[in-house]
């Protein structure tokens, strides 16, 4: 084979590898740390420019947690009428399992790709270690020594001291959530929160039983109404990722099968040529 098509040849070989590689990009797995965090400020996902969602942001609320429906009002973390809402705490389903709310940062991605998305945690270590979590990104969890996929578990009480708007969105003293940089400490102290927070808080030391930053595997998958009911939000590529029917099992298995024919056929037809 002369230059010319050898050259050819490896720029088909070139546009049928990243075509691959684009048809599963957003299919996200990983291992990653939790942390904790409530805050009080309006999520990241809130804004509307932030994601690519199918209709609204996620939802947030007003002083003493009323939801509103103006989605450019600013954070209540600067001076803002926007804040989180109680309703995106977690909660148990059984002793195994639970639904929540997660800030997230995955390795070189931004925040348009997981704002309202969900994911399947499973713990790996501590005592939580083999208990699931499905989550919906509800904010961003940017933090200036980001060496690592991160999942920040919105925990009512758990870790509170921020810009003082809580306090600001309750109207009680910023004590009230417990210690800067860890919340409160007793599973009593929870029911010195805001009557809306304190099913939340004590998620923490029942279900979760206060682990401190345990790891997990992650996956993305779809969103359940259980979480798009309280967020309101939706993403527009949702139904890619319907991973809990047996059919998308098999669209996965297909996508990869076809994936794997076009990278194979693309390498026989080069060594072909050469």
């Amino acid at each position: 084979m002369d230059l010319i098509g050898r050259g050819n040849a490896l720029k088909s070989l070139a546009l049928v590898l990243a075509a691959s590689r684009w048809a599963t990009a957003d299919s996200l797995s990983g291992s990653a740390r939790t942390e904790r965090y409530w805050d009080c400020c309006k999520p990241s996902c809130s804004w509307s420019d932030h994601g690519r969602f199918m209709g609204d942001p996620v939802e947030s609320c007003g002083i003493d947690d009323a939801p509103l429906t103006d989605f450019t009002a600013g954070t209540g973390c600067n001076g803002g009428s926007a804040y989180s809402c109680a309703t995106q705490s977690p909660w148990a389903v059984n002793d195994t399992f639970s639904y929540g709310f997660v800030g997230v940062y995955i390795d070189r991605r931004t925040e348009d790709h997981w704002c309202c998305s969900c994911y399947h945690l499973n713990f790996t270590e501590g005592p939580v270690a083999g208990k699931t979590m499905i989550v919906q990104a509800h904010n961003s969890a940017y933090d200036t020594d980001i060496d690592d996929n991160k999942f920040t578990i919105a925990v009512p009480g758990g870790n509170t001291s921020f810009a003082g708007a809580c306090s600001d969105q309750y109207g009680v003293p910023e004590s009230t959530f417990g210690v800067e940089n860890q919340g409160v400490r007793t599973r009593d102290d929870c029911q010195n929160l805001p009557e809306p927070m304190i099913g939340g808080c004590m998620w923490r030391f029942d279900w979760y039983e206060n682990a401190e930053n345990p790891r997990v595997d992650f996956k993305r998958v779809s969103c359940p109404s259980e979480l798009i009911n309280i967020t309101g939000c939706i993403r527009r590529d949702e139904n890619d990722f319907n991973s809990t029917s047996s059919a998308s099992l098999t669209r996965s298995t297909s996508h990869s099968l076809v994936a794997s024919l076009f990278m194979g056929g693309a390498l026989a037809i080069f060594l072909q040529l050469l």
